[in-house]
């Protein structure tokens, strides 16, 4: 197995994660190589402490490059220099929650997968709604994939073979998009059946807090990388649908609520209150067996407050995005 790390301006993170990789308890041998994208702080003196440490390579991405992410040609590099066919593919600013993450990954690797599909939430501190947007969308993704035809990724736990990158001609097409590494990787090659999900929790990995730049940008950036995925209007129908019926149930019980108290109606006061809690009840219990799943600790009466505002969410950084200057989105900046 080879890990490839990519590095981005963040020499703490690196730091702290790289000892969690390099333990790996994993019998079938594996290297870590570190691909540095920007390097504007002392991530070369982390990588420099390591330099006698056998399975571990760093390499970065030359200054010169231009017109292209530097992000995606650090994976690129990464995967042009792993010795191995398996490449397991995740960022400075994540850790394994074990030292099985590796070999729990590897055993998804039945007949006939070409990517195997991990995992991934923020850190204990992070902000409860933060986190439960990050599950949601990762809970959807993980369903597409677990269907057989994966769309897109919410974090950076993938597996891959590197013949398989390399004979698609990696990522062809969409370098000059500066960000959606993972959602571009899985969206052009997650094709029939070819794609597996590794639910095991010692697989999961867990990502630094994001600050609040960090978290702006990623939601913006998102909306111009979906512009270019394939699939994109069967996933937001799945999404829209179930956020429309939502709504609809809650504003149409709270109107024949209103109704039925301002006109002395018991029955319909009854039944709207039953048409308001019972819907709102079973997504309760169905959202928590899924947290519980994977081990989201977000109270109960949160979850579908946090559903609703998930829309209003989605809708703030759409006019973000739709007021930026669309050159922060690529490489060509002219």
């Amino acid at each position: 197995m080879s890990v490839v790390i990519i590095a981005d301006n963040n020499d703490g993170a690196l730091k702290a994660n790289l000892p969690l990789f390099l333990s790996q308890d994993y019998p079938g041998g594996f290297e870590v190589i570190v691909v540095v994208a920007s390097d504007g702080d002392d991530t070369a003196g982390v990588i420099e402490s390591y330099s006698k440490v056998p399975n571990f390579y760093a390499t970065y991405v030359p200054k010169s490059s231009r017109y292209m992410s530097r992000r995606k040609l650090a994976v690129t590099l990464g995967v042009k220099a792993a010795k191995h066919e398996w490449v397991l593919l995740t960022d400075a600013a994540c850790r394994p929650v074990t030292d099985k993450w590796i070999g729990n990954m590897s055993s998804c690797r039945h007949r006939g997968v070409d990517m195997v599909y991990g995992y991934g939430n923020y850190a204990e501190g992070t902000g409860q709604f933060k986190m439960f947007s990050r599950f949601h969308r990762e809970y959807l993704l993980i369903r597409e994939a677990q269907s057989g035809m994966g769309y897109g990724m919410a974090g950076c736990n993938l597996m891959f073979r590197k013949s398989m990158f390399m004979a698609g001609n990696g990522f062809q097409g969409n370098l000059k998009y500066l960000r959606g590494e993972y959602d571009f990787l899985v969206n052009k090659y997650a094709s029939t059946g070819n794609i597996a999900v590794c639910l095991e929790p010692e697989a999961f990995i867990v990502e630094e807090t994001p600050t609040a730049k960090g978290w702006h940008d990623r939601n913006v950036f998102y909306f111009e990388t979906r512009r270019h995925l394939e699939r994109s209007v069967r996933h937001r129908a799945l999404f829209n649908s179930d956020m429309l019926s939502l709504h609809a149930c809650f504003v149409a019980a709270l109107c024949a609520l209103g109704y039925s108290i301002l006109f002395h109606n018991w029955l319909i006061l009854l039944f709207s209150a039953i048409a308001l809690f019972v819907p709102l009840i079973v997504r309760t219990l169905f959202a928590r067996r899924a947290m519980d799943a994977f081990g989201l600790a977000v109270p109960w009466f949160k979850v579908v407050p946090f559903e609703l505002r998930l829309v209003w969410h989605g809708l703030k950084y759409a006019v973000a995005y739709r007021m930026s200057d669309k050159y922060e989105f690529i490489s060509h900046k002219s």
